[in-house]
């Protein structure tokens, strides 16, 4: 996560529990709850000790970097500042998606000898129309991926 604003406590920056990323990917589950802005609402599903969690705070400009693994969350912001981040995920080019439907990705560096994502292209124009339009078809892909992936796992949806 890439802070762009302030990041304290008070404004719900990432909470984690350390180690867990030794775990490997836990269960999650999907929680309707419209002030939940992830994408489906995920939550996890399993069992595990919160007692020793780590706040993650950050200052506008700073960022943190942790293992996709790692069990983390925001609490909501409390402050009277809004919160905003941006959030990348490097990962080499042999990965794949385990989901059916296929996403995008922008190559950084190197050369991609798989072919495992459809590439992002680069901006041409700053919010062009071209680029507007490519953006909504990637995001349409993303919840796609995620909903291919909560009926191929069959997760549970929790209401709260």
């Amino acid at each position: 996560m890439w802070a762009l604003t302030d990041a304290p406590i008070e404004s719900g920056c990432m909470e984690v529990v350390p180690g867990s990323h030794r775990l490997g990917p836990l269960p999650h589950a999907e929680m309707q709850d419209p002030g939940n802005l992830l994408s489906r609402g995920q939550t996890l599903a399993s069992d595990l000790d919160r007692t020793k969690t780590a706040f993650m705070p950050v200052r506008a400009g700073q960022f943190s970097l942790h293992h996709t693994h790692l069990v983390h969350n925001s609490r909501p912001n409390r402050s009277h500042d809004r919160r905003i981040g941006l959030g990348i995920s490097y990962i080499p080019t042999s990965a794949h998606c385990t989901s059916s439907a296929r996403v995008t990705a922008m190559l950084v560096r190197g050369e991609d000898r798989y072919g495992h994502f459809d590439d992002e292209r680069r901006p041409i124009e700053e919010a062009g129309p071209e680029e507007r339009a490519f953006h909504a078809e990637a995001v349409a892909r993303f919840r796609s991926m995620n909903a291919v992936e909560s009926s191929e796992n069959k997760i549970a949806v929790v209401k709260r």
